[in-house]
């Protein structure tokens, strides 16, 4: 292993990478490498006679490779930058051993990108950082900051037929075929060619090994990066089938991630590596899945479970709905509207097989911007049909530690269990026992609710024009999610009532001027809304409201009324 002082100065700097991005084009990040060294050779002649010649500071051979991380880390072969070569050439009678010893490795830039980082020169003294020739993996490191990079995907997810480009630069400077004249710091144009995964080829433990492409590739394609149609690496393209057209080899990237942290390298690239841990039952909620470590459930209702985003912004989120809509509808309401997140979503062409015996689950994913158009977001889904109910499960978060981690998290969400927790077990108004349940964090605001049912710190849909209440709590029944009491608390001097209650709907209700009613539909339900504004004493102001189903609206106006005058008491 050979680790550089570049390599503690670069760990120490981790925290200002906040200008680097992603290479916009794979190709801006892809770099020609061109070895320099000597050259020895002793020749034979007919009768026995032996002549050496020396040639130092000599081009002697040229690679590919790709830029890794914007410190300036270039992943690329081994063979490619630590090879000493031998080899007999014959003429005749004649024979010359012939050996190329490398002593300079030079990684060179795309003009586009010595132009736009201001570069003095394209090509740049490269050190070896890190190499093993059993992977044949190497990473060298070239001086410069904030570079374009290409981000690591996931190998794990990579099927047979996957679109990829192999980048790279084939046979070197002698593709230039146009130009009369090659200057020494000439940089050949990168060459292109798309193609797919044919196979996965594992070794003798059954280990995947390298992703056979169709891709076309020549000597010099070795290190060079090979592509999904979103940019992202899932493979070091390193050999071909001598003898056959369209049999490629790239090394899996996911081989990468485990020589980069074998040598410690790997805090040095923007992602890290989730690892799921066991199952986890979340029976208050009526669901289990394996989670990433370190993820826990941190939501306080019953219908969502959501973790704290820790790790770069992933977090995941899951809704339990009552709909009558099949899974691939929901699907729709997930990526094409903003019903479920706040972002605008376009589906990803990787739809996933459910796993076998499991209940229905439908698997997908979709890619979208957040708030700063720069940053992509990517989100893994799942749906999964527990028929009236259903589970909406998604990771969300940049679509770099997405990518980098596509297979833990979509094991998580294969691993996806859940109940029903609806039974529609009918409410009984009038035998309701009552009890009181704070309606604040300082448990200083209390409000009645029915005893026994699941108390949550939300409140009533906002009104416009009201300012933000004091204190906010909602009541339901253990067993059903379609019946809930909401209510908001005021200071009296802050709201009137009937003011609010036209606010906050045009339709009066059953209690009078200070009431209101509205109905609305959500996935396909249609749900009636009773509410009403009431002065409790002088010093505060309630908002009480019942949200039901709309087959149920006898039964939220029956609990309106008698929260109502259990609240006045």
């Amino acid at each position: 292993m050979k680790v550089t002082l570049a390599t503690a100065v670069a760990l120490v700097l981790l925290g200002v990478p906040a200008a680097a991005q992603r290479a916009k084009s794979p190709a801006d990040a892809a770099v020609f490498i061109r070895l320099s060294g000597s050259v020895h050779a002793e020749t034979i002649d007919e009768v026995g006679f032996k002549r050496t010649v020396d040639l130092d500071h000599v081009e002697i051979g040229s690679g590919s490779g790709f830029v890794i991380s914007p410190f300036g880390y270039v992943l690329t072969n081994d063979h490619v930058v630590n090879s000493t070569d031998q080899f007999l050439v014959t003429k005749g009678l004649q024979q010359a051993r012939v050996t190329l010893k490398v002593s300079r490795v030079d990684v060179c830039f795309r003009p586009e990108v010595v132009a736009a980082r201001a570069l003095s020169s394209p090509c740049v003294e490269a050190s070896v950082t890190a190499s093993d020739p059993a992977l044949d993996l190497a990473v060298l490191f070239v001086s410069g900051s904030n570079l374009p990079y290409i981000a690591l995907g996931d190998s794990d997810v990579v099927t047979s037929g996957l679109a990829v480009d192999a980048l790279g630069y084939p046979f070197g400077r002698e593709v230039e075929v146009g130009k009369v004249a090659t200057a020494p710091d000439l940089v050949p144009e990168i060459s292109t060619t798309p193609g797919a995964i044919s196979a996965l080829r594992a070794d003798d433990t059954g280990t995947r090994r390298y992703l056979q492409v169709t891709n076309t590739v020549n000597p010099g394609n070795s290190g060079g990066p090979l592509v999904t149609r979103d940019g992202f690496a899932v493979g070091v393209i390193r050999m071909r089938l001598t003898n056959a057209a369209g049999i490629g080899f790239a090394i899996p990237v996911n081989e990468v991630k485990d020589f980069l942290e074998s040598h410690g390298l790997d805090q040095l690239i923007p992602a890290r590596r989730l690892r799921l841990g066991s199952f986890q039952s979340i029976d208050a909620k009526g669901l289990g899945l394996r989670l990433p470590e370190g993820f826990a459930d941190m939501s306080p209702y019953r219908a969502r479970a959501e973790t704290d985003g820790h790790a770069a912004g992933i977090a995941l989120r899951i809704d339990r709905v009552v709909s009558p809509w099949s899974p691939r509808q929901l699907e729709g309401a997930l990526v094409g509207t903003q019903t479920f997140e706040p972002l605008s979503m376009a589906a990803r062409d990787n739809r996933v097989p459910p796993p076998s015996g499991a209940a229905p689950l439908l698997l997908g994913g979709a890619l979208g911007t957040a708030v700063d158009p720069n940053q992509e977001v990517r989100m893994d889904y799942a749906v999964l049909d527990l028929g009236p109910e259903k589970l909406v499960a998604r990771y969300v978060g940049p679509a770099e530690w997405m990518a980098f981690n596509e297979s833990a998290l979509r094991n998580s969400l294969t691993s996806l269990q859940g109940q029903r927790v609806v039974v529609g077990e009918p409410v009984a108004v009038d035998g309701l026992a009552w009890t009181s349940a704070p309606a604040a964090a300082n448990g200083q605001t209390a409000v009645p609710v029915p005893a026994g049912w699941v108390v949550e710190p939300v409140g009533p849909s906002p009104c416009p024009g009201l300012p933000p209440p004091s204190a906010v709590a909602a009541a339901s029944p253990p067993r059903d999610l379609t019946v809930v009491l909401r209510v908001a608390v005021w200071p009296a001097r802050d709201v009137a009532p009937a003011a609010a209650a036209l606010a906050c709907a045009s339709g009066r209700g059953s209690a009078g001027a200070a009431s209101y009613t509205s109905r609305a539909t959500w996935l396909g339900v249609s749900y009636v809304i009773e509410g009403v504004f009431a002065s409790l004493g002088q010093n505060r102001v309630v908002q009480l409201e019942v949200l039901s189903t709309d087959q149920n609206s006898a039964l939220a106006r029956a609990l309106l009324a008698a929260w109502l005058d259990k609240a006045r008491q």
